[in-house]
């Protein structure tokens, strides 16, 4: 996910988080429309930090009510006595209202999961709110405030809220629809609806951020997410005052209105443009439990992995799959574990971990900081021996003491073309095969670990996962992170589920 999309995307929660036409809804068609195609860890991720950020907006915008409701709800408690004050009366009302949504949930959960990343059912889903709106206008006589409110009131705006669990059913549309079929004026039926969005969204928050902690290298991506989070906020806030202002004097027909017709779109989009839905199939989530692949392998680069691969096969599957080492792009029908170097074509591609590649010299060696340009001037060959490169930047060197490195010839090993790790130190320095002047050439990181480790002067770009306890890196002061970062992938030719989810998340675990 990159700044751009999280902007975009936190625009759009916040204001359809208030306005009723369906935040989930747009957060499925949006991508679907304009063809991006998220990693599902971030896109999960993303949607519970911006529902944190619209309901930081909420809060803050009624902090006052909020206050007051719970110093009522907080005396009625102490008094024994329920509804002693309009504020615990609706804190009340409140409790009662969320009820029927967190029972449904806990109900219906698969069916609502299955709906979910689904354009066409979103779209239905769209003419619903649509319809709901155009009744409440028709039906509702629109005289009645919250000081009038009853029990009946709350539970049956609740039972309308149960609708919105659907993706393209608006939360805010439809509770302000079952306030208005009881005769609630727009101004409070959208009042009491986001009042009624915290225990909801701080439910599903709370829920969700322990999932989070599950998910690898969250901290690689959390700044793209944090912005996201803030726009969502801020523009959540700011569409609360307006949504309250607009309905005080207009209708909501405009807003069914825009549900009808984005509906449309999508529908008319999928018609036209099928190959579009990259994330759809045909196939239930039942059948794809039976979708196994023929064999699981791995590219070379991560033969470190077999061990777990192989241990959790034997958890996860009822018979263990052939598991090969296959350094070919690759193949249908196969689940494979590799690096992005692989060409995966109409696969479903996943990423399980990261694996960073870092400088590494011979322990000897007293080089423990160097910059961008230093390393570069290092790949080129510009300097001939250690101690020469050590009188142009003594401040690389952590010691002044004498060492076996220090007259030992500069020798840099890098990976044969076509390497995962070699096309991620060409894209780090920007630098080719032509430019590296004298780098020899080493097959593969268990060798350039043996090479580091018996040669004085050697030096190279070890795997993270290769690199033993107590084995010294260098730093590179200046140098982005991200180039020297790959993602670790599992990739297959359908959506896994079933056993082969569970061998994904297993094999994933182990990082």
């Amino acid at each position: 996910m990159t700044i751009l999309q999280s902007i975009i995307l936190g625009i759009l929660q916040g204001l359809t988080e208030f306005l009723p036409i369906s935040s989930s809804g747009h957060l499925v068609i949006l991508p679907y429309l304009l063809g991006w195609d998220l990693p599902a860890d971030q896109a999960f991720a993303f949607d519970v930090l911006v529902q944190l950020g619209t309901l930081a907006a909420v809060i803050i915008y009624f902090r006052k009510e909020i206050v007051d409701i719970f110093k009522g709800l907080g005396s009625d408690i102490k008094t024994k006595k329920l509804g002693s004050t309009p504020e615990s009366r609706i804190g009340w009302f409140l409790v009662l209202a969320t009820i029927p949504a967190g029972i449904a949930g806990l109900l219906i959960k698969d069916m609502v999961e299955q709906a979910f990343g689904n354009p066409n059912a979103t779209a239905f889903f769209l003419f619903g709110t649509a319809l709901l709106l155009i009744l409440a206008e028709l039906i509702g006589k629109k005289e009645r405030d919250l000081s009038g409110m009853k029990w009946v009131d709350a539970l049956w705006i609740g039972i309308f809220q149960v609708l919105s669990l659907f993706p393209g059913l608006s939360r805010s549309g439809a509770c302000m629809a079952g306030g208005m079929t009881r005769n609630f004026e727009r101004k409070s039926a959208g009042r009491f609806s986001f009042l009624m969005s915290i225990p909801v969204m701080l439910a599903a928050g709370l829920l969700s951020v322990l999932d989070l902690f599950d998910i690898p290298n969250l901290g690689s991506f959390l700044p793209v997410l944090l912005i996201g989070f803030v726009v969502a906020g801020v523009v959540g806030y700011f569409t609360i005052s307006w949504m309250l202002n607009f309905v005080q004097n207009h209708s909501l027909f405009v807003f069914a209105g825009y549900c009808l017709f984005l509906g449309a779109a999508v529908l008319a989009f999928g018609f036209f443009f099928p190959q579009a839905d990259a994330t759809s199939t045909t196939e239930t989530p039942a059948a794809q439990e039976l979708v196994l692949p023929e064999s699981v392998s791995y590219t070379p680069e991560l033969d470190w992995l077999a061990p777990a691969i192989s241990t959790c096969m034997d958890e996860t599957l009822d018979a263990p799959l052939p598991l090969l080492m296959e350094s070919a792009a690759y193949q249908p029908g196969e689940l494979r574990f590799t690096l992005p170097i692989s060409e995966a074509g109409e696969a479903f591609t996943y990423q399980i971990g990261t694996q960073t590649l870092q400088l590494s010299l011979n322990p000897a060696n007293p080089l423990r900081s160097v910059n961008l340009s230093d390393v570069s001037a290092l790949l080129q060959g510009t300097f001939s021996t250690w101690q020469e490169f050590f009188q142009h930047c003594a401040s690389c060197v952590y010691s002044d003491q004498g060492s076996a490195a220090f007259d030992a010839p500069i020798t840099f090993y890098i990976y044969p073309d076509g390497s995962p790790y070699q096309a991620a130190v060409n894209q780090a320095f920007g630098l080719g095969r032509g430019q590296m002047g004298s780098a020899l050439f080493i097959p593969d990181a268990e060798t350039l670990l043996t090479t580091l480790q018996l040669e004085s002067g050697a030096a190279g770009f070890l795997p993270s996962h290769w690199i033993p306890v107590g084995f010294t890196s260098t730093s590179i002061s200046d140098l982005p992170q991200d180039p020297l970062q790959l993602p670790i992938l599992a990739v297959f030719s359908s959506q896994p589920d079933g056993a082969l989810k569970e061998l994904i998340l297993c094999v994933q675990g182990t990082f």
